[in-house]
């Protein structure tokens, strides 16, 4: 028997018949009822799910233009430095591998740090040249707390005339 609307009714009382299940509660317009009722709860589903990505494309859409606008513009001004923060080159100039010096002469030092600071470095008195040190000067530590610590251990003062570091024994 080919299935068209008009014997659409007798197809659906004819199949329910031939079910085991209670007369009457498949009939064609409960059955039909409860048809409509699974396809509404499958469009409400759909419908949810649809406006739930629409929400999180949403959501992802703003994070993501509020970090470009973050990162093309507010990051940038921020590493902005005033010119009245801006520090001699001695101050912020760093080493950027260990120095490690063995019993070399007080020269020797000096010679290695004006090469690594592009600072120039001049030794006084003549017994402070040989002077032997040992030493090791890790990555980040600036010409100033080098010479300060030198200074200790060495016993000499150092003084800064224009662009020339100078070194001197101390008076006792």
């Amino acid at each position: 028997m080919k299935v068209n609307n008009a014997n659409f009714d007798k197809v659906l009382e004819q199949l329910t018949a031939s079910t085991r299940s209670p007369r009457g509660r498949f009939t064609a317009d409960s059955s039909w009822k409860l048809l409509e009722a699974r396809l509404q709860k499958r469009r409400t589903l759909k419908r949810f799910w649809l406006r739930a990505a629409s929400a999180a494309a949403i959501v992802l859409l703003c994070m993501t233009s509020w970090a470009a606008y973050h990162f093309l513009y507010i990051a940038p001004q921020r590493n902005v430095v005033p010119a009245e923060t801006v520090q001699p080159a001695e101050k912020t100039q760093t080493i950027r591998s260990v120095l490690t010096f063995d019993q070399e002469p007080l020269q020797e030092i000096a010679r290695r740090l004006s090469e690594t600071f592009q600072t120039e470095i001049r030794i006084e008195d003549e017994h402070l040249k040989n002077y032997r040190m040992t030493a090791t000067f890790r990555k980040g530590e600036t010409l100033t707390e080098i010479l300060d610590l030198l200074k200790e251990a060495g016993g000499f003062t150092y003084r800064k005339e224009g662009n020339i570091i100078i070194l001197t024994t101390k008076l006792n």
